[in-house]
């Protein structure tokens, strides 16, 4: 089958490999689309989280289920499923309390084991999160297996941001967001531009700035939900809540300068290195920084049926669609200077 193999830092390859076998209490899963992650870039530039090389990178996925093992009671051939793509060690405080985005030693599918840059993946039962679509009997089982109209999977390709939406919902759910409240939103990649989205169709949030280099970005923040949007934020320009939805150390120095007294700012940006912040603006300001990692499976439930039930509509971030034969092209893009890309999916 095809995959999109990890050998290295910028060294992603196309590669062909034995199409994967499921255990008993496993599902085999063939892949729809799937989606390329931030996190994903950070293995690309720097080699982060990875665990095995070469691996089969990517944990943000859609598919059809194709074949169920003998112990699996919840899912048939033609089921349309995506997967929580989380794998906890299980050992760990926050594990043994059920708080597995807090997993001291948390991994990712695409790192420690096959991802879903693949024609089929292997999943356990237990991760898996049924989606409330009807498909038609070609799209369903004979797609799945093989056959049927390509063109029938389309309808999927919004359900591949099920797991980055999942990440909106928990920043919307920490934050605690309410419709006369000020936000903004600091870097109008997917998840900064999906919490604008949850943010104002979920939450109700009347005013919402978006802040981005990028001015292809910002004209596609304002489509999809920003009241307001700015390459740079003025002075005394002050918010109730701010993310931080970037990582870089000007992004975080920003949302601490424009953060209200006794406001919020919440952060879902991974950083590749430490930088230094005046701590004094946090006090003085008696402001709150919180982390936001991942998601739980609820969020991850709640993101599937948002999407699948039309509450939130996804689809204007999806830039580009690739095969996994062009998988060093795809990262090349969104890895680039080029931010006119929002969301790149691939569809095996």
């Amino acid at each position: 089958m095809k995959a999109a193999r990890y050998y290295g830092i910028h060294d992603i390859r196309y590669e062909e490999i034995d199409k994967p076998v499921h255990g008993a209490d496993e599902v085999l899963i063939r892949v729809a689309y799937s989606g390329i992650c931030g996190s994903d870039l950070h293995i690309y530039n720097k080699g982060m989280f990875i665990i095995n090389i070469p691996e089969t990178m990517g944990h943000e996925f859609v598919g059809i289920v194709e074949a169920v093992g003998e112990n699996v009671k919840g899912y048939k051939p033609g089921d349309c499923v995506t997967a929580n793509p989380m794998v906890p060690c299980h050992e760990c405080d926050s594990c043994h309390e059920e708080s597995y985005n807090t997993c001291e030693n948390l991994s990712f599918i695409g790192e420690c084991r096959q991802g879903c840059f693949a024609e089929y993946i292997v999943m356990d039962e237990k991760t898996l999160i049924k989606i409330p679509v009807k498909l038609s009997a070609d799209a369903g089982i004979n797609s799945a297996a093989g056959a049927g109209d390509p063109d029938e999977f389309s309808a999927l390709k919004p359900l591949a941001l099920t797991e980055p939406l999942a990440v909106a919902l928990n920043i919307c759910k920490r934050a605690q967001f309410k419709p006369d409240e000020r936000i903004a939103v600091i870097g109008a990649g997917p998840i900064g531009m999906l919490t604008c989205i949850a943010a104002k169709s979920l939450y109700g949030v009347k005013d919402i700035t978006a802040v981005d280099l990028s001015e292809v970005r910002l004209e596609l923040a304002e489509k999809v939900g920003a009241d307001h949007t700015y390459q740079m934020l003025p002075d005394g320009l002050k918010f109730d809540k701010i993310v931080d939805a970037a990582g870089a150390p000007v992004t975080f120095n920003t949302a601490l300068k424009h953060i209200r007294a006794n406001g919020s700012v919440y952060v879902v940006s991974i950083f590749e290195k430490e930088f230094i912040f005046d701590i004094n603006l946090i006090v003085s300001m008696q402001a709150s920084v919180v982390g936001c990692n991942v998601y739980t499976e609820t969020e991850m439930k709640e993101a599937a049926e948002a999407i699948a039930l039309g509450r939130v509509d996804v689809s204007p971030l999806i830039s580009r669609v690739f095969d996994l034969t062009e998988c060093a092209e795809a990262f090349k893009l969104v890895a680039s200077a080029d931010k006119s890309v929002a969301k790149v999916l691939f569809k095996p």
